[in-house]
């Protein structure tokens, strides 16, 4: 089982890394980085803004009972407020379920991020 999670965790962070040159690419002006916390399989996608303190885009998979489910948002941080908006999310799937599907989860991730880079979220969220 731990072997299957370290094959996931540095998959995704080996493709993640990749997506960030990509978005660079895309979008040089937002100074996109990666920030890794694989024991914890987090990973947080942040960028330049001028509207909030902080702005990223975070992917976390976590144990759910005997499966894995993954969470994946946009959050802001501004004075006295925290931001959440869920992008979208995978539920009761096993490591390998989750491995075998990793390009489909970056390929959302690049998606929803260049989405989120021009997004104003409401402070009802």
């Amino acid at each position: 089982m731990q072997d299957q999670k370290n094959i996931l965790v540095s998959n995704m962070s080996k493709e993640l890394k990749s997506l960030v040159d990509q978005l660079n690419k895309i979008k040089p002006d937002k100074n996109f980085h990666l920030t890794i916390y694989e024991p914890n399989m987090f990973w947080k996608i942040n960028w330049k803004t001028d509207r909030y303190l902080e702005e990223c885009f975070r992917v976390h998979i976590y144990a759910d009972h005997a499966k894995y489910s993954l969470i994946a948002e946009h959050g802001v941080k501004d004075f006295f407020e925290h931001i959440n908006d869920r992008y979208f999310n995978f539920k009761e799937k096993t490591l390998e379920e989750f491995y075998l599907i990793t390009n489909e989860i970056v390929q959302k991730i690049k998606k929803a991020v260049l989405v989120s880079i021009d997004k104003d979220l409401d402070k009802g969220m």
